[in-house]
């Protein structure tokens, strides 16, 4: 298969840039890592990466210390990253492949690139060196007039292995129509960028049975071996490591990396090559089609989880599912419901959902028999009214004891219809009432109790019930940030396909105030009319800021 450097998969200098938040939907076990060492290296590979087929561009995303990049690699999703040359340094294939892979559900990696080849009489320039195995070569005893190698040698990932071995159809043309060949072999690793004969040929006595090397081989495999994931190197031959390095150095480099390329095309155009490794061709993805209502959802569930922005307040309520109750308070509309639900179905959380909105109007008594009916109906138990809020709590507490002794579960109420404070008063006390009595009873200790308001409960706590604290925990939420603002309008408009001008997106952002809620109602008018010019969209801002 012969590539064309001017071919219509050359590299456009233009990438999607997203928030690593907004692409995690494209995070799974069928994502490959791919590594490379070079600048130009990775030029090249991206010559051959295809665009999601909702994008018109390779995805950029920036996570942590790492740049990374999303795309198609003949019928494969996969992630590129690239590292420093060499094994040991902060930022070579041994610390890359180890931040990737924490990241990543990645079951194999594949690096692609360039190395030395020891023999320019059986060996060509572009010829591919597939590794049987990496020798590390640096960790060694230097004696007074010997030295002993102790580098141990780290095998290739057995699958991949064999599906190198098992390709027969590859043809590459290299200069004069010479076809390049694929060398299986044993291949040295070590810290030094060898320009030097005697050097060479030294290291060729000492592994007789290698046929090629280069820098980044013992770093990557270490990373993979800890973390048990399959890996293989593949580098194009593009110098014989014999003082002549800087000859026609750019083409020898360009020729070697594209051979490399190819080899590995010819692989990731097979259906069934990876599936032994469970990974599947990205194409049976291609014909999902989003719903918008899922995009914009409402109330959280777990297909959104996509389309969900991770905020610092998802980690604080995480550290606080762990050890207490909660009491979540905040403006509408700032994702409160959300983000209980969202945390207790992530952390895998056995709870019971009381909505209180239905009894808007109703006396606070109302509001507890509602939370006992509703317990009671999650374990198909009937109702007997209960005759006064005491005789409710002792019921509630009963109930608790009955079905959830010695158990873990979560209570949580929402939508709780009052605002006047007499009322916010009487329902808040009523509520530490009844968590003062649950706590009295040891085999309630893993029932807890979360709550979402508009206003902060705190001011209501008296003197006596100081302990509540011992239960549960009060978080304060607020409009988002510009920062979780932009990061919404990123995940929706990308999953949307909506493209505005940054004029445009600014302005959404201003008149939004940090509300989730206002960005979703603009988002699902704009779509209704279907026009995204300057005019029509800050049009339709205004109307629906009016309704806010």
């Amino acid at each position: 298969m012969e590539l064309d450097n001017e071919s219509e998969f050359q590299q456009s200098s233009l990438y999607k840039e997203l928030q690593f938040n907004s692409i995690k939907y494209l995070i799974d076990k069928d994502l490959f890592l791919l590594v490379t060492a070079t600048d130009l290296e990775t030029e090249n590979l991206h010559k051959f990466l295809l665009p999601f087929p909702d994008f018109d561009k390779i995805i950029k995303c920036y996570q942590g210390n790492l740049t990374y990049y999303f795309g198609v690699f003949g019928k494969y999703k996969v992630v590129h990253v690239q590292c420093t040359m060499g094994s040991i340094a902060p930022s070579s294939s041994i610390a890359t492949v180890n931040e990737a892979l924490s990241v990543f559900s990645s079951k194999a990696v594949i690096m692609i690139g360039i190395a030395f080849g020891i023999d320019n009489k059986k060996q060509n320039i572009g010829d591919v060196l597939v590794a049987e195995s990496i020798l590390p070569y640096n960790s060694k005893r230097v004696g007074s007039d010997h030295e002993i190698h102790r580098g141990s040698e780290i095998l290739s990932g057995p699958i991949l292995l064999n599906r190198f071995r098992s390709v027969k159809d590859w043809q590459y043309l290299l200069k004069d129509s010479v076809k390049a060949e694929i060398l299986f072999s044993k291949i040295m690793s070590g810290e030094e960028l060898i320009d030097n004969f005697e050097h060479r040929e030294k290291l060729k006595s000492t592994y007789p049975d290698s046929k090629g090397g280069e820098m980044e081989g013992a770093g990557l495999y270490s990373a993979c071996h800890s973390k048990k994931v399959e890996c293989i190197l593949v580098k194009g031959i593009c110098d014989f490591a014999d003082g002549e390095k800087g000859k026609n150095k750019k083409n020898n480099q360009d020729s070697a990396m594209l051979s490399a390329i190819s080899l590995c095309l010819n692989l990731f155009n097979s259906e069934t090559a990876f599936s032994s490794l469970g990974i599947e061709p990205y194409k049976e993805k291609r014909a999902e089609i989003l719903e918008v209502k899922d995009v914009l959802f409402e109330f959280y569930d777990q297909k959104h989880e996509r389309f969900y922005v991770e905020r610092d307040n998802d980690l604080k309520f995480a550290a606080i599912l762990s050890q207490f109750g909660a009491w979540i308070c905040g403006p509408s509309g700032c994702g409160k419901s959300n983000l209980i639900i969202r945390n207790l179905i992530k952390h895998n959380k056995d709870f019971v959902q009381v909505d209180l909105s239905p009894r808007i109007g109703a006396s606070i008594e109302k509001f507890f028999e509602e939370i006992l009916h509703v317990i009671l109906q999650k374990n198909g138990k009937d109702l007997q009214m209960p005759i006064s809020f005491d005789d409710c709590l002792k019921r509630i507490i009963s109930i608790l004891e009955e079905c959830y002794s010695n158990k873990e579960v979560i209570i949580f109420i929402e939508e709780i219809p009052i605002s006047e404070d007499l009322e916010q008063q009487e329902f808040a006390q009523k509520l530490f009432a009844l968590l003062i009595s649950k706590n009295l009873k040891e085999n309630l200790s893993g029932v807890k109790f979360f709550l979402s308001s508009i206003d902060n409960p705190k001011k209501f706590i008296t003197p006596f019930q100081k302990k509540i604290h011992q239960q549960i925990s009060f978080l304060e939420l607020e409009y988002w940030d510009g920062k979780d603002m932009l990061l919404l309008i990123d995940v929706l408009f990308t999953a949307l396909n909506i493209n505005l001008e940054q004029s445009l997106i600014d302005e959404i952002l201003l008149r939004s105030k940090g509300s989730p809620r206002f960005v979703k109602k603009f988002v699902r008018t704009i779509l209704a009319i279907d026009k995204y010019d300057a005019e029509t969209v800050k049009f339709y801002l205004g109307e629906v800021e009016r309704e806010f």
